[in-house]
């Protein structure tokens, strides 16, 4: 599955104005062309016509990021981008995490299963032992 991202998303991943991100992307450099594709999107102004606006493959960003780094500084965005790495890590660690408390929870469950069962064999014995009334032990009904 391809994941593409629409301009105001690169600008948010990146740091670099959504202005600069679609000016760039609008002028189609071999080097990112083959990333893009075209999609329509909604007019602001009823009645006018959709407008075509890009979307990129996330794995166009790399190309992009160059060609961006010849027109603007780059610790922007390598700040940026460095934010995403560490942001990216965090998510990484808490779904292992994560992922041990669901195994460990699991684990609970299967202990509670059990020991229903077990309680229910117990009530299911009492249940054969508990004392006839005194009209079944009198006349000696078979239960």
């Amino acid at each position: 599955m391809d994941l593409y991202l629409n301009p105001s998303d690169i600008s948010e991943v990146i740091g670099v104005d959504e202005e600069i991100i679609k000016q760039t992307l609008d002028r189609k450099y071999p080097e990112i062309e083959p990333f893009l594709r075209v999609v329509s999107s909604p007019s602001e102004i009823e009645g006018e016509k959709p407008k075509a606006t890009f979307q990129m493959r996330i794995d166009g960003l790399a190309p992009l990021i160059t060609q961006l780094s010849f027109n603007i500084p780059t610790d922007e965005i390598i700040e940026n981008l460095i934010c995403q790495v560490v942001h990216i890590a965090y998510l990484r660690e808490n779904n292992e995490k994560l992922e041990a408390e669901i195994a460990e929870l699991r684990e609970n469950i299967k202990v509670l299963q059990d020991e229903r069962a077990d309680l229910r064999v117990q009530i299911n014995n009492l249940e054969e032992e508990k004392p006839k009334s005194w009209k079944s032990r009198f006349f000696k009904t078979g239960d």
